[in-house]
């Protein structure tokens, strides 16, 4: 099958029966002060869903990174309102924060969110940083 023009540059092939495979929890992150005049995140929202999780090339990788705003895993997930850069997505011990977020063909069925690994889940392992991986900020 020929495809056309429009299939090539704005049509997105959805994720296949069976290919949201993972379960992951999504969390709003929200800090808040502590009387040490630093930051402790909270987790005020937190649901968990089926999800596919996708390592991005290297040229991605290469070309987000070059800009601050490193991309390093697509993550899909069916469709739900409300999430944006503040939330963190939880596979097992690997955190992942979410940079953005595009609805697949723009039709309210599908999300794929554009995310940088935090590494291993800080939770698990005392402190409030965001563990010591190549990304933490």
């Amino acid at each position: 099958m020929k495809l056309r023009q429009a299939q090539t540059s704005a049509t997105y092939l959805l994720p296949d029966p069976g290919e949201l495979d993972k379960r992951v929890q999504l969390r709003k992150r929200v800090d808040v002060p502590t009387a040490d005049y630093g930051t402790e995140p909270e987790y005020p929202v937190s649901f968990g869903a089926w999800a596919k999780i996708v390592q991005t090339s290297a040229t991605t990788y290469q070309e987000t990174a070059q800009t601050d705003n490193a991309i390093t895993h697509y993550i899909t997930l069916r469709w739900r309102s409300g999430i944006t850069s503040d939330f963190e997505v939880v596979n097992g011990d690997e955190v992942y924060r979410v940079k953005r977020v595009r609805d697949l063909n723009s039709k309210r069925r599908f999300l794929l969110l554009e995310c940088t690994e935090l590494g291993v889940d800080t939770a698990a392992t005392g402190g409030n940083g965001n563990g010591d991986s190549l990304f933490s900020r």
